[in-house]
């Protein structure tokens, strides 16, 4: 994961308030912050969007269009370490792609509870998430233990990210302020702070919350703090990092590509069998069968050494339907691969129309260049009426080296109108499940 490069100066804070829940009443916070010139993150369940009590998701656009980070926080927020590992993938990868296929930039993650082990920890780097954050870790005022009353910056753990826990009901202005001073009195360091509920008084009560009247209270206290040194950022911002690709849990059945391990290679020409080696434009460029796979022996390399216009890609062979999959009108694909890169790429897609005629269709958003091998996936809008078969595929359009591997093909509409757990702003509201932490 790339972090941030940023150094903080001695005894120099960043604040970064965190809302946790996607609870309606924190759109008074939203206005507090904003009107102090300040921002939040947002860590929303995207399956409770639209729910009594909850935000919406046109309101959670614009948090976002506001300028507050949007980070994800599970589908219904469990204690993870309750369930299966492919349940938690389902929870924690499933949420962030729906909060992505919403229109959001999400890297940040903070877990349900504070709840986490080994195994949820890989989960949500797995998920591609930038960052998580705990509940807990660092000193209270006052406390003797060997705990920072700050985290570092870059985080001693990015996947592990200490607070002070969540403000509650009891938690006084005097603490809030103290978590900040200690911090700037012990060298400095990043202190995350997190809220539930703003409202006062809570019907019903509410544990984990805060007046709107002690919130303004700590926020203007904390603006003029800027001048020395103590700032407020989003944690997005001092994590730092690309957007990656999402990944949805689980993966899609019924496989449409053929060969799509690209290990088949009947004719040794160093193509896979039922893909082709395609572009066009004004391009130099090499292309491998490689053994620095990510799975089986071999995977496939293009390198572009100077470039003008055009692209090169590897996609699946445009054939009248031996290797081309059948399209469906209406339907959306999600193509999925692993790959390597050293700039930025992407996926594209064709159709072949009832003359037997193949045309460019439509492409995904850029990827970010990684160094190791990574999954990304992309589902395309709905298939014209005149598509009959399908070639996808992903491409690089500049100087740079892609490595592709390991494809996956599947209609996503093929047994269901809509993914389950993908909000939708039209949602009725439902009753709320007991709101917590």
């Amino acid at each position: 994961m790339e972090t941030t490069t940023r150094a903080l100066a001695p005894g120099q804070v960043i604040v970064s308030l965190n809302f946790d829940d996607c609870l309606a009443n924190q759109l008074q916070a939203a206005s507090m912050l904003e009107a102090r010139g300040m921002r939040g993150t947002f860590y929303i369940n995207s399956a409770r969007l639209g729910m009594s009590g909850r935000l919406t998701l046109t309101q959670v656009r614009a948090l976002r269009d506001a300028g507050h980070e949007i980070g994800g926080h599970t589908l219904t927020h469990p204690h993870l370490t309750e369930l299966s590992a492919d349940d938690q993938r389902r929870e924690i990868c499933n949420d962030r792609v729906a909060l992505l296929n919403a229109g959001f930039r999400v890297t940040s993650f903070a877990y349900p509870f504070g709840d986490k082990d080994s195994v949820t920890r890989q989960i949500v780097i797995d998920c591609n998430y930038n960052s998580a954050r705990e509940s807990g870790g660092l000193r209270s005022p006052g406390g003797s233990s060997s705990n920072p009353y700050g985290e570092p910056v870059p985080p001693a753990d990015a996947y592990a990210i200490r607070t002070h826990g969540s403000v509650q009901s009891t938690t006084s202005l005097d603490t809030m302020k103290a978590w900040v001073l200690n911090a700037e009195n012990s060298g400095g360091g990043w202190i995350p702070i997190v809220f539930h509920h703003i409202c006062s008084p809570c019907d019903p009560p509410q544990q984990y919350s805060i007046s709107p009247a002690n919130l303004a209270a700590f926020l203007d206290w904390l603006a003029p703090r800027v001048s020395r040194g103590t700032t407020v950022a989003l944690m997005d911002t001092v994590i730092g990092g690309a957007l990656k690709p999402p990944v949805s849990w689980p993966p899609t059945s019924s496989q449409l590509f053929q060969n799509p391990s690209l290990e088949a290679d009947s004719n040794g020409d160093g193509t896979p069998d039922c893909w082709q080696r395609g572009g066009f434009g004004t391009n130099t460029f090499t292309w491998t069968r490689t053994s620095d796979a990510h799975s089986g022996s071999w995977a496939q390399q293009v390198r572009i050494t100077s470039y003008t216009s055009g692209d090169r890609k590897l996609i699946s062979l445009q054939d009248s339907g031996t290797c081309a999959p059948a399209a469906t009108s209406g339907h959306r694909y999600r193509i999925s691969a692993w790959y390597k890169a050293t700039t930025s790429v992407r996926f594209k897609a064709y159709t072949r129309d009832s003359s037997g005629v193949w045309d460019y269709w439509t492409q995904g958003p850029l990827l970010p260049a990684v160094s190791s091998y990574t999954r990304a996936e992309w589902t395309t809008p709905g298939v014209p009426s005149s598509a009959r078969r399908l070639s996808l595929g992903m491409s690089i359009d500049r100087v740079g080296t892609l490595t592709v591997d390991d494809y996956s093909l599947n209609d996503i509409d093929a047994t269901t109108a809509r993914p389950a757990d993908y909000p939708r702003a039209e949602e009725e509201e439902e009753a709320a499940a007991p709101m917590s932490p």
